[in-house]
């Protein structure tokens, strides 16, 4: 049989409401396969149960295309980690915040460092944060701005970097789907096309400089600006304001450089190129395998780079730094599982049929215009209940591609909205790790940072919502992400006016006092 009818669907719809409720992606995901399985083998779960392993995780993990992405991911850890306890960005920090005097340019510097720590949400947090939270509280930034710039410049940074974990994880789950339906497009080409058209993404990043130069804020936000400039109070009386904790300490003699960040990222993105260019860039049509060579050869050449800087600077000694280097691939196994259980429940998906299923559902009831709005309202509330873009990403993905290519619905602009939405939850959700690491990182009151933020999250959310419907029309990117741009700069001042004129009143009259 082509399906498994109803039953098919089941896998796909238990990992979803088992995230939302458990908040566990990995359960969720492997409890999702065994049913799979056991469905597969009519209900005998004495076969199911080896079969999971035997049939379905041994053979995703031996794959070819599997192997190097998990290897690639590993060394992707290994130098984040580095990196992160160099010292480096820290010396980059400083360097660029000696000329910071103001409001305006605390908020913009901030936003600035968050778009150079593009190779790692966690390391935004981290450094972000702590670099400047003693700037922005004598030039009087709330805690909770400083914790929403630290999230808005973490995940929808990384989800615009091809070269990322998260750009890697989605061409990993587009990859399966585009062999699968004899797709020519190659997953980065692919990838590449979605970046203007992650609408959340970019009309997050673009709110934080839009809000710096033009002095407003709403909501929350404008209520903790207000107490912070009128009264000098860092937080709210009920505050329990959060912490990263003390860093490793660093050897006596260390003397942190900038060269520890530089050198290691500008020699990744040299060698990446490289590999590419040898291999017929941009004459030929880049094969994935090639891809993933240049950028595992890059990061393990950039952490070497970076290991060796960090001996030579007595940074730290030789057996720490590579603990250091090995902690980082161990920080990465969730990724690395979260992959093999996603690549295994989209196998055992297309085992039962469950994408020609839903298709056959839906065809003839679903307006293709409104596949691109309906997956990304899908992503933002998934992610956002379960608090990872990862696991929406896997469960949205092997269906939303199938769904576009029967309903005769953009593919590209589909994939970025799921791409979009999933960072949506990435970025706000309360029990999103970055948006704990955002807290933790700015020592601000995590239930504030999520208050705060949530206006804004849900503002360019709806914008985004709105330029995915009327993406079916409009086929050009550019006007598509113009509109965008307008929308957010509209939007924005009349939420100002609307909801914090009586605040900004405040907040000037405090200033000149002053």
């Amino acid at each position: 049989m082509e399906n498994f009818g109803f039953l098919s669907i089941l896998p796909p719809a238990l990992a979803i409401i088992l995230a939302i409720v458990t908040k566990n992606v990995l359960v969720s995901l492997f409890t999702s396969i065994l049913l799979g399985t056991v469905i597969l083998f009519n209900g005998n779960i004495f076969y199911a149960v080896p079969a999971v392993f035997r049939d379905v995780l041994f053979k995703q993990a031996a794959d070819g295309y599997n192997a190097s992405v998990i290897v690639l991911v590993l060394f992707i850890g290994g130098m984040v980690m580095l990196v992160t306890s160099s010292g480096g960005a820290e010396a980059l920090a400083l360097s660029a915040t000696k000329r910071i005097n103001s409001r305006e340019k605390a908020v913009l510097g901030a936003w600035i460092l968050g778009l150079i720590i593009w190779f790692s949400d966690f390391a935004n947090g981290m450094l972000v944060g702590p670099i400047f939270q003693p700037i922005t509280d004598k030039l009087k930034v709330s805690r909770e701005k400083l914790a929403w710039i630290v999230d808005a410049t973490s995940a929808p940074v990384c989800m615009l970097v091809p070269i990322s974990g998260f750009g890697i994880f989605a061409m990993s789950c587009m990859e399966k789907e585009f062999a699968a339906h004899n797709i020519p497009l190659s997953v980065w080409d692919a990838f590449l096309q979605t970046i203007p058209l992650q609408f959340y993404c970019i009309g997050t990043l673009l709110l934080v400089p839009l809000i710096a130069f033009l002095g407003i804020d709403f909501g929350p936000m404008a209520k903790a600006e207000e107490r912070v400039i009128t009264t000098g109070q860092l937080h709210w009386p009920h505050a329990q304001p959060m912490g990263l904790g003390d860093p490793p300490a660093l050897s006596k003699d260390a003397k942190p450089k900038m060269s520890l960040v530089v050198f290691p990222i500008l020699a990744l993105f040299v060698i990446f190129f490289v590999i590419l260019i040898a291999n017929g860039f941009p004459y030929k049509k880049t094969l994935g395998i090639n891809i993933r060579t240049g950028l595992t050869t890059g990061y393990f050449i950039g952490g070497m780079i970076c290991f060796t800087l960090m001996i030579y600077y007595k940074i730290r000694n030789f057996k720490e730094t590579f603990d250091i280097y090995m902690n980082g691939m161990k920080n990465n196994l969730f990724l690395v599982m979260t992959l093999l259980f996603a690549w295994s429940l989209s196998s055992i998906c297309k085992d039962l049929g469950t994408a020609g299923y839903i298709v056959h559902m839906v065809e003839g009831s679903l307006p293709p215009f409104t596949v691109a709005p309906m997956f990304f309202f899908a992503a933002c509330v998934i992610s956002f209940a379960t608090g990872t873009s990862y696991g929406t990403m896997a469960i949205l993905v092997p269906i939303g591609v199938p769904m576009t290519i029967s309903l005769g619905a953009p593919m590209i602009v589909t994939l970025a909205a799921i791409f979009s939405g999933a960072i949506f939850g990435d970025h706000c959700s309360p029990i999103s790790d970055t948006t704990l690491i955002a807290s933790m990182g700015a020592a601000c009151d995590h239930i504030e940072h999520v208050k705060t933020q949530l206006p804004y999250s849900i503002m360019i959310g709806v914008i985004g919502l709105v330029v995915y419907t009327i993406s079916y029309w409009v086929s050009s990117a550019a006007i598509l992400l113009v509109f965008t741009i307008v929308c957010v700069v509209i939007v924005t001042f009349l939420c100002s006016k609307l909801w914090g004129i009586g605040v900004h009143q405040k907040i000037m009259k405090a200033m000149n006092d002053k």
